[in-house]
């Protein structure tokens, strides 16, 4: 009798076995938490790489591998571009094509007739008067003295920049009112990065505060910033699943008292690799059910370029591997911001030379790249107490770059 329940037994077991097919679960990356992507999702371990400063500003350049060209120590000549005529805005709605890329110009309107779930194309995002795309990283203090304010600002209308990122103190309100509304005044497009040291959800009332500031003409909002770095996640390694979780919430606040919400700039030298980091968190958005934020969203970017070729994939013209990414997950180009870049050499005029072609690039630009800022105006000069920065400003005590007098002060585009 025994035998025979052991028989039987063993038959049904062959019988659901049959029925049922294997199942191969992923998981996710080792930082990931618990509620991650669905185990269909192609996961990656991401590589690692040498972890940047403490300040999370690349104080040398980044040097991850890419489809580059050979590397060559003699940069190829800057291009002379020729500013494009403007494209004609059709009548009739965009369809994707073939690919699934939405490639036609659509439909044009004033920001705050788009619909919270209606998609924001890059070419109304608002441009400041006179836009040449040139941008600039304030000073990295969360406010100044109206001072400093009015020689700093002086110095960018000189200089002829017309965007300029700052950063706030998360979601204080006041303390930047002046800055803003000097830039404003002097036709400059303010880029408010909420500075917050971690990915943890913001203290206070983002919707006040956006609200409050857009009267004053901001626009643009990036929430946190570099979250593929270790340093800037509370739980001590970088994870796209609770990022892209954070931004949502913070974004949904932002979009609904109207302001723009942007996507931290991810670190090309960050232990997550930036772009395996930047589509798993368009991932996780769809999967989260909040893709539709990414209607009225931008990408803040961090092309720091170093002293590579000047066509280098990795530098300055990250921001076209970032729109491949983004394309094949959303059908369309996200419109981008440089917040941070730069190229730093103990000789001045090497520098120089690097920052001229990232500025004259933007003479003909691809029109989803908004602006491009270096990283920084000032420093000590403008009343921060942080030293390690100081090589990287470009008015320091008793010294003016050579690119502000050569170049900027004699060009504006």
């Amino acid at each position: 009798m025994r035998r025979l329940i052991f028989v039987l037994v063993a038959i049904l077991f062959a019988i659901v076995g049959c029925q049922t097919k294997p199942v191969t679960l992923l998981p996710l990356p080792t930082q990931a938490v618990a509620a991650g992507l669905p185990p269909t999702a192609t996961q990656v371990v991401p590589p690692t790489f040498t972890p940047p400063p403490a300040t999370a500003v690349p104080t040398s350049t980044p040097s991850k591998r890419r489809d580059a060209p050979p590397p060559s120590s003699t940069p190829l000549p800057i291009p002379t571009n020729t500013p494009r005529p403007p494209t004609a805005v059709p009548t009739d709605t965009p369809t994707p094509g073939p690919d699934g890329y939405i490639t036609a110009t659509p439909n044009i309107k004033p920001l705050d007739e788009y619909g919270t779930y209606e998609i924001i194309p890059y070419q109304a995002f608002p441009t400041p008067p006179g836009n040449n795309g040139w941008g600039m990283h304030w000073i990295p203090s969360t406010s100044q003295d109206p001072a400093i304010v009015d020689r700093f600002v002086a110095e960018l209308v000189r200089m002829h920049i017309k965007w300029v990122v700052f950063m706030n103190d998360g979601t204080d309100i006041g303390s930047n009112d002046y800055l803003v509304e000097q830039l404003v005044a002097n036709g400059i497009m303010p880029v408010m990065r909420l500075f917050r040291s971690n990915v943890t959800a913001y203290d206070g009332n983002i919707h006040a505060m956006v609200s409050h500031y857009r009267t004053k003409g901001v626009y643009y909002y990036q929430l946190y910033n570099e979250p593929n770095t270790n340093i800037e996640n509370n739980q001590g390694f970088a994870n796209p699943n609770q990022y892209a979780q954070a931004w949502a919430a913070a974004a949904r606040a932002v979009i609904s008292a109207g302001g723009l919400p942007g996507i931290g700039a991810l670190s090309p030298g960050g232990e997550y690799d930036d772009d395996e980091f930047l589509a798993r968190t368009l991932q996780a958005l769809d999967y989260y059910g909040e893709s539709h934020l990414l209607n009225h969203a931008w990408l803040s970017v961090h092309n720091y370029h170093g002293l590579r070729a000047y066509d280098d994939p990795g530098g300055f013209l990250l921001f076209r591997q970032y729109d491949e990414i983004i394309r094949h997950h959303i059908g369309r180009s996200l419109p981008m911001i440089g917040t941070e870049g730069g190229s730093y050499s103990p000789d001045p005029q090497v520098e120089k030379q690097f920052i001229i072609f990232e500025y004259s690039y933007m003479r003909d630009a691809e029109p989803y790249f908004l602006a491009y800022s270096h990283w920084i105006l000032a420093n000590q000069e403008g009343g921060h107490y942080d030293s390690r920065w100081e090589y990287q400003a470009l008015f320091r005590a008793g010294f003016i770059h050579p690119v502000v007098t050569d170049f900027f002060y004699k060009n504006s585009r």
